[in-house]
């Protein structure tokens, strides 16, 4: 089936091609690279967080036996306006969920000899984390082959592309509970609880990290391919990547605190959940609990994350001949 499918796109892309060739020679129309105008898109593709809770390499990260057991993905539309066959602009809306869990590290963590390998360390955090996402972008798409839009290269269906821009996302940390009985109570807002002591007052807690926003600023850049089916219809393949400017994707960013603050601040109800929240470990090895100071996650790389998605862009039709022709 899959074969079958792939003669027949060949087929139709080898069949619009010879139809724009014998039209142009006849006179009857002229086909532009690119049609200076509006197109509207969509795009649909894996969703990865880049952040402390995890695995630390990108091996790591797909290489584990349980990462494709519960993929997350992110799609949504996008409106485009070409200047310029090698030039466009793009303005998008997407949704998505992050997600991230250090029994990523299982495997590797049980083959290790030394509980202080960072593999080890991490399983043994045993911090997870689930955040819906929305984002709002605006990109613009360099086609590189197309500079000089009546080149044999620009001529050619495919072509590579670059993307670089600026957006604005929100996201709202949650994290599985699982009571000292080891039953499952579901996903907890971590925002409000403040585990590493995020805002609170220096009287209570001296040194305390500022709070961070739950919008952040992102720094979306990429790389893609293209493929012009026909002379409406194009199809692509992206993967963007998006640096961010906060470390608290995850909830996970720096030191342990010593529990009984949270008596101070919250409320006993979210004061006993925050204490749950803050050191997961003992799930692991009932033996282990985190001193106040230790080593939690590490501030000093801000968390990102990044898809690798499918597009389809429909290019409105024009009667506009565009000014390079």
């Amino acid at each position: 089936m899959r074969k079958s499918f792939i003669r027949s796109i060949l087929s139709a892309a080898i069949l619009l091609t010879m139809a724009e060739t014998s039209s142009a020679q006849i006179g009857v129309s002229t086909e532009y690279v690119e049609p200076r105008g509006w197109s509207i898109g969509t795009s649909i593709g894996m969703l990865d967080l880049w952040g402390d809770v995890g695995t630390k390499s990108v091996i790591d990260h797909y290489d584990n036996p349980e990462y494709f057991n519960k993929p997350c993905f992110m799609g949504g539309l996008f409106f485009r306006y070409a200047s310029h066959p090698s030039f466009a602009f793009r303005v998008g809306g997407y949704y998505g969920t992050l997600y991230a869990t250090d029994r990523w590290n299982k495997e590797k963590a049980l083959e290790s000899k030394n509980p202080n390998d960072d593999v080890y360390q991490r399983y043994l955090r045993n911090q997870s984390i689930r955040a819906n996402t929305w984002e709002m972008n605006m990109l613009f798409e360099i086609v590189p082959f197309r500079f000089n839009p009546e080149s044999r290269a620009a001529m050619r269906r495919f072509q590579p592309l670059l993307l670089l821009g600026v957006g604005a996302m929100h996201f709202k940390p949650q994290a599985q509970y699982i009571d000292r009985n080891q039953v499952h109570r579901g996903y907890v807002d971590l925002y409000d609880l403040n585990v590493e002591g995020t805002g609170v007052s220096s009287s209570i807690y001296p040194g305390a990290p500022q709070k961070y926003s739950l919008w952040q600023v992102v720094i979306p850049a990429g790389l893609g391919v293209r493929w012009d089916v026909g002379r409406r219809l194009s199809l692509g393949l992206e993967w963007v990547y998006r640096y961010t400017f906060t470390d608290y994707l995850d909830n996970v960013s720096g030191k342990y605190v010593d529990p009984a603050i949270y008596d101070k601040y919250l409320s006993p109800e979210k004061a006993a959940l925050a204490k749950e929240m803050q050191d997961k470990s003992w799930l692991i090895d009932g033996s282990v609990q985190h001193k106040a100071g230790e080593k939690r996650g590490d501030a000093s790389n801000k968390d990102a994350y990044s898809t690798l998605g499918l597009t389809l862009v429909f290019k409105i039709p024009s009667k506009k001949v565009p000014w390079w022709y």
